[in-house]
């Protein structure tokens, strides 16, 4: 048996974890060419105002529902989870300023964000994987027509528009979930439950909020477009393609949260 040296075995780990590392760095190079060819497309007022409302429509068709109601309980459980330990120390009053922060500043774009790239988001990467794989992509290219222009531009613009929109509705309804827990539990009245919301949320909470939601769907519409566009192979590579985007939406949106609540502490 064959013994190999310290050095040898250093040599190897790190030569595995560079051919590890370079593909992610080429995929995080082509998001940011594709990101900044559309946005190019779109300062010279080259869009597609038909096919970006149909995507605004597809998205935020299927993924209002399950937004909805995922926040919706998720309002519930955190006035569930502090209303009785407020009512037991007298801080009830804090019940609704309290929910109203968590659902504004963390949970509404957050999680709003990772359901549409869960519902929405692969399914870009599926359709655009499945055009790349029949060629339709490349017939494009032949016809001197941009995939970036003609596929990821208006996904990328309708992703801006529509998941601040859901966010909005999102917040509305956890707040309800909050306030309806509240009463259930502790018996606190709406009126407090909401004027604690208006004492305690302030404008800058909700720019913040609003920021996160478009900087989101702009990131998880880029990374599902460009991961469809590099499918390769056929229909098994479809589904890794979908896998793989699922995966990077949600590793990328967690990220840009941190750094976004990091530069507006």
């Amino acid at each position: 048996m064959k013994i190999r040296s310290p050095l040898n075995i250093l040599g190897r780990i790190t030569l595995g974890i560079i051919k590890s590392v370079i593909p992610v760095i080429e995929f995080i190079g082509e998001c940011i060419t594709n990101l900044l060819s559309a946005f190019n497309y779109l300062l010279k007022g080259k869009v597609n105002f038909k096919h970006t409302l149909q995507q605004a429509a597809l998205i935020g068709y299927d993924s209002v529902g399950i937004s909805l109601v995922i926040i919706f309980i998720t309002g519930a459980v955190i006035s569930l989870q502090v209303a009785r330990y407020f009512y037991m120390s007298g801080g009830e009053a804090y019940v609704g300023g309290l929910v109203s922060l968590t659902i504004l500043k963390e949970l509404a774009p957050v999680f709003t964000a990772m359901v549409i790239s869960a519902r929405a988001g692969t399914a870009m990467a599926s359709e655009l994987g499945n055009m790349k794989i029949t060629q339709q992509v490349d017939a494009m290219k032949t016809l001197n027509v941009d995939p970036v222009k003609y596929l990821v531009l208006p996904r990328v613009l309708a992703s801006s528009i529509v998941v601040p929109m859901v966010t909005v509705l999102a917040i509305v309804v956890g707040l309800l979930g909050g306030m309806y827990i509240a009463k259930l539990s502790i018996g606190l009245h709406q009126a407090r439950f909401m004027n604690s919301v208006w004492l305690y949320t302030h404008a800058k909470d909700i720019y913040e909020c609003l920021l996160k939601s478009v900087i989101f769907g702009i990131a998880l519409s880029t990374v599902c477009a460009t991961r469809g566009l590099k499918t390769t192979g056929g229909a098994r590579e479809v589904g890794v393609a979908v896998t793989k985007a699922a995966i990077w939406t949600t590793v990328v949106i967690l990220i840009l949260d941190y750094l976004i609540t990091w530069l507006l502490k």
